[in-house]
């Protein structure tokens, strides 16, 4: 009877071994995640990795990646510094290393995908909220973005990424110049910015027209910053600074006039350009052209 018994066991048992889920826990984690039931799926997920047959499946880190990433768009979208952000790209990239058949690469990078993206609206969104202590912050982050979906598609053009967030900055500088026009930096800084953007569009309109506002108005400003007590050497050099910011603006507002669709906004930069260097045959001729063109 009893040898019977070893021999029924033996025949059973690699069969009742098939049966055994290699992946238990991952798979609960799974469901645990489908059904929002997150203190669960995420205890899974710990006791998956830290299981060493589980932990050596590329599936099993993509899963905890994934969740992480689910609590992420749940709880912590809204932080620049997000642990759970950290937590999923982490585990992401490593179910990378252990997927050498890239049987989940889709998964894996439509997940990565996503998080990049994150870092991307993060750092458009600082981008306009900067202040003098945190100027730095917006491309820190943006490097996070470019770094992360560089290494999911190595052939992504940033181009677009690029204008937005320099053109983003550029208007932000320009912002904080307008604060304290007496110091030139965040001016400096906008014009830096928005040439980047014609590095990459040489016919950008937007960088083009704000390139036209901030020289104008450097020359408006020099001119107002002159009262009653300058003397005549310190009225001088506003002056000739404000004629030398005049004449920066100018080959702007034409090339945006010449290259983008003719707007009021391009007509009257343009128009004040010329104005403001004492060009009166020119202004006239574009006033006239532009009340014309408005029924006027």
């Amino acid at each position: 009877m009893t040898k019977n018994l070893i021999i029924l066991f033996a025949v059973l048992f690699p069969i009742w071994a098939k049966a055994q889920d290699p992946l238990a826990k991952t798979n609960a984690a799974i469901l645990a995640c489908k059904a929002e039931k997150w203190e669960e799926a995420v205890s899974m997920a710990d006791q998956a990795i830290a299981d060493p047959q589980e932990a050596s499946q590329a599936y099993t880190w993509y899963v905890a990646g994934f969740i992480w990433k689910e609590l992420y768009k749940l709880e912590e979208s809204s932080f620049r510094t997000s642990p759970m952000r950290e937590k999923s790209i982490q585990y992401l990239q490593k179910a990378i290393t252990l997927d050498k058949d890239k049987k989940y690469k889709k998964d894996i990078d439509a997940a990565l995908r996503y998080l990049a993206i994150s870092y991307f609206n993060d750092a458009l969104k600082r981008s306009k909220e900067i202040s003098a202590i945190s100027e730095n912050e917006p491309e820190e982050i943006y490097s996070k973005f470019r770094d992360l979906l560089h290494s999911i598609a190595p052939l992504t053009d940033f181009s677009e990424y690029d204008k937005q967030m320099f053109k983003s900055l550029g208007q932000s500088h320009y912002r904080l110049w307008e604060l304290n026009t007496t110091d030139r930096t965040h001016a400096i800084k906008s014009n830096s910015y928005f040439q980047k953007v014609l590095i990459l569009d040489e016919n950008d309109c937007d960088a083009l027209h704000n390139l036209v506002i901030l020289h104008y108005n450097q020359g408006v400003y020099a001119i107002r910053s002159v009262d009653v007590q300058s003397d005549i050497s310190e009225l001088i050099i506003k002056q000739e600074e404000a004629i030398r910011q005049f004449h920066l603006a100018l080959p702007y507002a034409q090339k945006c006039f010449d290259v983008c669709k003719k707007t009021p906004e391009y007509y009257k930069a343009l128009m004040y350009c010329y104005r403001a260097l004492g060009n009166d045959e020119a202004y006239d001729r574009l006033k006239l052209e532009f009340d014309n063109s408005r029924g006027k």
